[in-house]
């Protein structure tokens, strides 16, 4: 399906999927839409827009909340260049992947390593409105 505010949508037995243009960029960030089965209404849009345009109000946040999560590997140096041992060290290797919209409405934000740093390494941090909740930090 086409929605007006998020483009093209594929379903699949999870949601609804697609991909949008980072605003400050030519890169594409993948979208995710929790479902059971319904195409995402207006208010879906209109949240992913609203969080994706208070994206820099909301940076110095979103800068500790990946930090946080990676605190318990600090100690470890997984690897010899360019570890981080700041928020800002590891923000600087950071990039937006992935935008979640759960099925209850809340946004989660994913970031992934540049590059072939660590590839599998993905970061997830809520947002509602101004509140930045780190969540979980897979590999």
């Amino acid at each position: 399906m086409t929605d007006p505010n998020l483009g093209l949508l594929t379903q699949d037995r999870r949601g609804w999927s697609g991909h949008l243009p980072w605003p400050d960029s030519s890169q594409r960030i993948s979208l995710r839409i929790e479902s059971t089965g319904e195409p995402p209404n207006d208010s879906v849009g209109t949240a992913v827009w609203a969080c994706l345009g208070n994206y820099s109000t909301l940076s110095g946040r979103l800068r500790s909340a990946p930090f946080s999560l990676w605190q318990p590997y600090v100690a470890q140096r997984l690897w010899e260049e360019e570890w981080p041992t700041s928020p800002e060290m590891l923000w600087a290797q950071l990039k937006l992947d992935g935008i979640e919209v759960q099925r209850s409405g809340e946004i989660v934000l994913l970031y992934a390593f540049k590059g072939e740093v660590w590839p599998d390494a993905i970061f997830s941090v809520q947002v509602s409105g101004a509140d930045v909740h780190p969540l979980h930090l897979d590999d």
